[in-house]
């Protein structure tokens, strides 16, 4: 026995298989820990290449935030494959709260946001214990904001930032939040969401779009001065000069609805002296126009169309006709003449009251650009004035067509024009003239509702209720009277109401024009039956910016950003905003 056995007292066999099974147990966790290093490597690298797809599409950034990129959608999809690959294989795993999340998310940057709305409202319920519940609630706002869902997302960002006020994402919840307030038409909350964001991070990236939706915001919240101060800030930040002509016409925007108009014509002045006129064609010799079509060419006819515009509310219509013709001239055959030419037809049309001169400028509009925007609107307005000009000048009835012919005029000057003064004088004069027929009636009627919910004269317009109440028995244009000031909290009296007689239409055509007892009367006007969605009093569709806030051009070079929006427009009552029927004398009655 050697000298180390006998040391040891293990005999020399014993020994040799003891050590061999120590070995062997060894080797048995070696790779016990090996199956598991390289089970964790799988799932950490299918999570790891799902991340890499995910932020090589949204450019390293945490989501596309002006919305899904399309062109990346390649990326994404490789990112739900991969993010789907490791839930399925890998259930157990750490990553998969990760994955799931990211799964979301890159749907949302997919431009699918309802998806993604589906996958995370009960996302703190399936995985109770993450870490992310806070960044779930973040792109659950996101998701509910593209998907139209303006009021779940103010809950779901509000709640996060008020569990999170510090999280990396804080800025993001502040300009989402100011987006959904937008949506939302609250304009003051919206420009405080995005005022947040300028002055708690004003070193972020996100500082830019805040400030621009600020901007928009101020100028529909109807303060004017610091809207146009954000979007001079914006025009000193422009990355080239189309957006800096943008951020400038936003200026005018501003000075245009202050009413500053002195200051709206020096600004003008002053960026159109900056810009090269653009001379007009030469077609003599049978040449064809070249129409100017590149943006640094229609800066000044663009500059020089809202020239025209500012010097039409400054009251200087033949200068602002000089300028438009200007600009139809010298930009022949493209969209930006044929706005020049349709605000020729609208100045002629609301300012000068020219309706025959505005029907011929109208109806030059598609002979500059036959597609466009601007002969879409011009042929919109075209409707109104020819349907005047067939009742002025059309045969039958002379009372009845000069009758329908003023109530036509009135309406036009209420409801296109935005010009409850002038159509105050036109209902004024039917009343006048046709004193003691049921027409004065009704355009007493129409009076009233013009004082009461445009001109906020509530006692001239309840006046002048009662006086067709006493004047004008057993008349349409009594009960809308009396409902009118019922409605505004007034007593009448029974014994002065008289029920009109009913009128019976002729043997041979009354079945033909009976309605079916469960259908609503449809509401008339002078012209005959007003289309469902539409006013009585109203001629087509209502323009939105009328008066001399003309109306916007969407889309197409030269489209002046949109004056008198909803968004920017102040909120009224439902009555309000709803004319009276002038045909039967009734009012619309919340």
């Amino acid at each position: 026995m050697s000298d180390r056995a006998r040391f040891t007292g293990v005999p020399r066999g014993k020994r040799a298989r003891s050590g061999g099974a120590q070995l062997c147990g060894v080797r048995v966790v070696s790779f016990a820990l090996a199956l598991i290093t390289l089970s964790s490597c799988a799932y950490y690298n299918t999570f790891y290449l799902a991340r890499k797809y995910y932020y090589r599409a949204t450019g390293g950034a945490p989501y596309a935030v002006d919305g899904g990129l399309q062109g990346n959608a390649t990326d994404f999809n490789k990112s739900i494959d991969y993010s789907k690959k490791l839930l399925a294989q890998y259930p157990k795993s750490k990553w998969v709260d990760d994955a799931y999340l990211l799964w979301a998310k890159a749907l949302l940057g997919r431009d699918d946001p309802i998806e993604t709305v589906n996958m995370l409202q009960d996302y703190r319920t399936r995985f109770p214990k993450s870490g992310l519940g806070v960044e779930a609630l973040f792109y659950l706002g996101v998701a509910d904001r593209n998907a139209h869902h303006y009021t779940e997302a103010l809950a779901a960002l509000d709640d996060f930032l008020r569990r999170a006020p510090r999280h990396e994402l804080a800025p993001n919840a502040q300009l989402e939040r100011a987006r959904a307030l937008t949506a939302l038409e609250q304009p003051k909350e919206a420009a405080a969401a995005a005022s947040q964001l300028l002055e708690r991070y004003p070193g972020s990236p996100l500082a830019g779009r805040a400030l621009a939706l600020r901007a928009e915001a101020l100028l529909a919240s109807g303060d004017y001065e610091q809207a146009r101060v954000d979007f001079h800030a914006l025009g000193t930040q422009a990355a080239d000069d189309e957006q800096r002509l943008g951020y400038l016409l936003r200026e005018v925007d501003c000075l245009e609805a202050a009413h500053r108009n002195q200051e709206e014509l020096a600004l003008i002045k002053d960026a159109l002296s900056h810009e090269p006129e653009v001379p007009v064609p030469d077609t003599t010799g049978g040449k064809l126009p070249v129409p100017q079509t590149a943006p640094t060419a229609q800066r000044w006819g663009r500059l020089m169309v809202r020239y025209g515009t500012a010097l039409l509310q400054g009251g200087h219509l033949d200068d602002a006709l000089a300028a438009y013709g200007r600009v139809a001239r010298a930009y022949p055959h493209t969209e930006l003449a044929a706005e020049a030419q349709y605000r020729i037809g609208f100045a002629k049309e609301t300012v000068a009251e020219d309706f025959e001169g505005a029907r011929s400028e109208y109806g030059r509009v598609r002979d500059v650009m036959p597609g466009g925007s601007s002969a879409t609107l011009a042929a919109e307005r075209l409707v109104n004035l020819d349907r005047l000009a067939q009742y002025r000048t059309g045969t039958g009835d002379t009372l009845q067509k000069r009758v329908e012919a003023g109530f036509l005029l009135a309406e036009l000057y209420l409801f296109t024009h935005d010009r409850p003064d002038r159509a105050l004088e036109e209902y004024r004069h039917i009343a006048q003239t046709y004193n003691g027929t049921p027409y004065a009636a009704k355009a007493m009627n129409a009076q009233g509702w013009i004082l009461s919910r445009k001109l906020h004269r509530q006692a001239a317009a309840e006046s002048l209720f009662w006086r067709v109440i006493y004047d004008y028995p057993a008349t349409e244009a009594q009960l809308a009277a009396r409902d009118y000031l019922e409605f505004a909290g007034r007593v009448v009296p029974d014994s002065l109401i008289k029920a009109p007689a009913p009128k019976v239409a002729p043997p041979d055509t009354a079945a033909a024009h009976a309605a079916p007892p469960e259908a609503p009367p449809a509401a008339t006007s002078q012209l005959g039956k007003i289309p469902a969605g539409q006013d009585s009093l109203r001629l087509g569709p209502r323009r939105q910016g009328a008066s001399l806030h003309m109306p916007p051009l969407p889309g197409g070079p030269g489209a002046l950003p949109p004056h008198g929006t909803p968004s920017s427009a102040p909120h009224d009552s439902a009555a309000s905003r709803t004319p009276p029927d002038t045909a039967a004398g009734r009012p619309r009655t919340p």
